[in-house]
C-alpha cells in the first residue's frame, strides 16, 4: 500500500505503430494507357517510373501485366533499387521472366514470343503457360484500342502454345527438326480479354503417330485462355508435325505444281 507522500513514475506513452497496408498495382505497357486511365489500381510502366521519382506514401505490390517486356522490367527493377522508395516496392508477379525460348515458338525476335514456356501439369494431362505480351510484338504493332486484347493475340498465343508444347514434350528428345502443318483452327471468343494476367491451358483431345508418314505426330488439341479464373477464349486445333526432310521435299513438289498450273490460267486482258 502506498504512503501519501509516494508517487508512481509512469513510463511515457508510446503510440502503437501501425503497419501501412501495401497497395497492389497492375503495371501494363504504355499501349494500354486507356485501360490504365479508366481503372483504379492500374498504371502504365512509364507512369510508374515517374511515380518512383517522388515520395511514396505507402508500400506497393506490383503485378506486371501485359505489354511490359522483359527488357523494360529489367530497367524498372534497376530504377526501383536506385530510388528512395526501394524498401517500399515489391514486384509480386512477373510471368514475363519465364518467356519461352524462340526455338519452341519458332520466333527469331524475343519480343514476338508472347507465351511462357509450357509446363506439364503434375496432376492432369494439361499443359499450362501464361500470355506475356510485349508492347512491341508484331500483333500489337498496328491496331490497338488501348482497352482490350485484340482477337489476333489469342490466335497467335494458341499457335505458339501448341508449337512450344509439341517441341518440348514430343520432339525435343528426337533430336531432329520438324515442320508443322495446321489442318483446322477454330476459335471462340466468350468475352473481352483485358491486359491482366492471362493463363492458358492446352489439352490433348486426340493423338496418333502416322507411321506411313515416317512417324509424323498428329494431334488434336484444345487451348483455353483464362482471366480471374474464367474462360474467355477457346481454340480447337488439328495439326501435324512432320520430319523436315520429308515435308521439304513434298512442299517443293507442290510449289512446282502450283507454278505450272498458274502458268496455264488465262490472264485478263488489260
Amino acid at each position: 500500500m502506498l504512503e501519501s507522500n509516494q508517487t508512481i513514475n509512469h513510463a511515457p506513452f508510446q503510440p502503437v505503430e501501425q503497419t501501412a497496408v501495401a497497395r497492389t498495382l497492375h503495371v501494363v505497357g504504355d499501349k494500354f494507357a486507356a485501360f490504365a486511365g479508366e481503372n483504379p489500381g492500374v498504371v502504365t510502366v512509364s507512369a510508374l517510373e515517374e511515380m518512383l521519382q517522388g515520395e511514396l506514401s505507402s508500400p506497393l505490390n506490383l503485378l506486371i501485366g501485359q505489354g511490359v517486356s522483359l527488357e523494360r522490367l529489367t530497367t524498372l527493377e534497376t530504377l526501383i533499387r536506385e530510388s528512395r522508395a526501394a524498401a517500399l516496392v515489391t514486384i509480386q508477379s512477373a510471368p514475363v521472366r519465364d518467356r519461352a525460348p524462340g526455338k519452341y515458338t519458332h520466333k527469331h525476335y524475343s519480343r514476338n514470343t508472347i507465351i511462357t514456356t509450357p509446363e506439364k501439369d503434375a496432376n492432369s494431362d494439361l499443359y499450362r503457360a501464361f500470355v506475356v505480351l510485349d508492347d512491341n510484338c508484331a500483333e500489337m504493332s498496328d491496331h490497338v484500342t488501348g482497352h482490350h486484347l485484340q482477337g489476333v493475340i489469342f490466335f497467335e498465343a494458341a499457335r505458339q502454345m501448341f508449337l512450344a508444347a509439341t517441341e518440348r514434350y514430343w520432339i525435343e528428345a528426337r533430336e531432329r527438326p520438324y515442320y508443322f502443318v495446321i489442318n483446322e483452327f477454330n476459335i471462340t471468343y466468350h468475352t473481352f480479354g483485358f491486359p491482366l494476367p492471362t493463363q492458358m491451358t492446352l489439352e490433348v483431345v486426340n493423338e496418333r503417330v502416322d507411321a506411313a508418314q515416317a512417324g509424323a505426330i498428329v494431334l488434336d488439341v484444345k487451348v483455353v485462355f483464362y482471366q480471374v479464373g474464367v474462360p474467355i477464349t477457346e481454340c480447337f486445333i488439328k495439326y501435324a508435325a512432320f520430319e523436315k526432310s520429308l515435308l521439304s521435299a513434298r512442299e517443293g513438289l507442290l510449289s512446282r505444281l502450283a507454278i505450272v498450273k498458274q502458268s496455264q490460267v488465262p490472264t485478263l486482258a488489260s
